[in-house]
């Protein structure tokens, strides 16, 4: 073999190789990467609950549990955008050349700091002007509020007629008792179901997830038909990530 076909084999080596490289480099970047992460607040230390983990690369998502613990996928070249109530807004992307298709860690958030209008302070009155500005500064109660009160008047008044039973005597009641003792039962179990529901599913938090304010927050919720049961016993995580599918298919 000459000395020049030595040289041009040994520059189409070099020519190549580069290529092969590229080559390898791109496969690896295709290849999603599983994050198991942990939101925790700079400040304190606690974990941030319920915030939104968005890889708009693949257009998914995923929400933060109670303690902050979340999962995702992403490419090597994507970043993931984090965003909840109280929080600033940040962005997390992988370190350079990572080389496992596994990556577990606690990202750290900071607390935002919300600025707000001056207020000026006023004497309020005579005792009269002030009552009228506490009237009229308390919004109006929801249906949902008023129908919980008619219920407790409605058990009230009948846990007034068995006030006066003393326990340890015996006593027989009247068909017309049980049956009010019955009802009575009735009323407060379903009472104590509204509650369960409304501390996993309200306004407060579907609008917080959502943006939605006002009556289209309202028209949202009933769009999401949850059926009473699946509320009671689903967990808040399953009920919200439910939330977050339905507004997707309500936003078309």
């Amino acid at each position: 073999m000459t000395f020049l076909e030595k040289n041009l084999i040994l520059g189409l080596f070099f020519f190549s190789f580069p290529l092969l490289l590229t080559g390898q480099n791109e496969n690896a970047g295709d290849s999603l990467v599983t994050i198991q992460g942990q939101l925790k607040s700079y400040e304190n230390g606690t974990p941030i609950a319920y915030a939104h983990i968005l890889n708009n690369g693949l257009n998914i998502g995923t929400i933060s549990d109670s303690l902050g613990f979340f999962t995702i996928v992403m490419r090597r070249s994507d970043s993931l955008y984090i965003s909840a109530l109280g929080i600033k807004e940040r962005y997390f992307s992988l370190p350079d050349f990572w080389p496992s298709n596994y990556f577990s860690k606690t990202i750290f958030v900071r607390h935002k700091i919300y600025m707000i209008e001056p207020v000026t302070v006023e004497g309020f009155g005579n005792y009269a002007q002030f009552r009228q500005k506490v009237i009229s500064s308390i919004p109006p109660k929801s249906q949902r509020e008023k129908s919980l009160e008619y219920i407790q008047e409605i058990a009230a008044a009948e846990a007034m007629k068995y006030a006066k039973v003393h326990v340890g005597f015996s006593f027989s009641i009247k068909t017309k008792e049980e049956k009010s003792l019955i009802k009575l039962q009735k009323m407060l179990e379903y009472q104590r179901k509204l509650e369960i529901i409304n501390e996993k599913f309200n306004e407060e938090n579907v609008g917080e997830l959502t943006g939605l304010q006002g009556q289209e927050l309202k028209d949202f919720m009933i769009y999401c038909h949850l059926s009473e049961e699946f509320l009671l016993n689903a967990s808040e995580y399953d009920i919200l990530f439910l939330v977050k599918n339905s507004y997707r298919e309500y936003e078309k």
